[in-house]
């Protein structure tokens, strides 16, 4: 190694962590100061942008000692600063443990919080239908702009006065992005949700195919009755712009 790449890491080390690695490079205090600020305090608007609602659980040291952890101890993979967000995400849930000043639900609003900001910038096309167009012979897609997630805690409603401490039963959600650009949510139950994992996972499927499974999953309820409220569900979506038909 040169021995200016070997400087290069000691600064990278030292600015991750100055407590720990000193850098001794005639550079006075002051000037490494201004770095370590600068680099810390970019990351650290970067938190604050994408997890609103998280920080506003912690208190402000707390909240800081949080970055700080992901920004000394976290190797990004990624140079972007739009995956930022995406790597504090992966730290929580891969590299972190939850202390006591922590809440329990830290990883599932950390990951919800994400994902809208994810749905805002995704890329792909809207497809709109209309839902009188839904058909027999009608393939149903799920949008690329939208995800079907479920989480241990009802993270729609978390908030400072709203901290959940025990995990609930799964919680449905899907978020999407409409053609205002706004990006949206909406609470489904267990059997909606089968339904449109089941789309999202099929690169298009034909309503009979759909019922075919469907039925297959619940076979006590009535065929008749399982199609009525299948298209009723599918026609929700579909003016939910989640789904569309060609």
């Amino acid at each position: 190694m040169s021995d200016f790449a070997d400087i290069q890491q000691q600064f990278v080390a030292h600015i991750k962590e100055p407590n720990h690695h000193e850098f001794d490079h005639d550079i006075e205090d002051r000037r490494l100061k201004i770095y370590r600020e600068l680099f810390f305090n970019n990351i650290l608007g970067f938190l604050d942008n994408a997890f609103p609602v998280l920080k506003s659980i912690y208190s402000e040291p707390s909240w800081q000692v949080l970055a700080r952890r992901f920004f000394s101890e976290h190797h990004c993979r990624s140079p972007y600063f739009v995956d930022i967000s995406k790597e504090f995400v992966e730290f929580l849930a891969n590299e972190y443990t939850n202390t006591s000043t922590d809440p329990a639900f830290l990883q599932a609003l950390a990951h919800y919080e994400w994902l809208e900001l994810d749905v805002s910038v995704r890329k792909g096309q809207l497809v709109t239908s209309a839902i009188e167009d839904l058909s027999e012979t009608s393939t149903i897609y799920f949008s690329e702009l939208a995800s079907l997630v479920s989480y241990n805690f009802p993270v729609h409603q978390i908030s400072p006065d709203f901290q959940p401490t025990e995990e609930s039963e799964p919680v449905y959600l899907v978020v999407y992005r409409d053609s205002t650009e706004a990006v949206e949510f909406t609470l489904v139950n267990q059997v909606t949700a089968f339904l449109l994992d089941l789309l999202e996972q099929n690169d298009g499927l034909a309503l009979p195919q759909v019922l075919e499974v469907l039925h297959q999953a619940m076979p006590q309820m009535a065929f008749a009755q399982l199609q009525d409220a299948t298209i009723d569900i599918l026609k929700q979506f579909i003016q939910k712009q989640v789904l569309y038909i060609e």
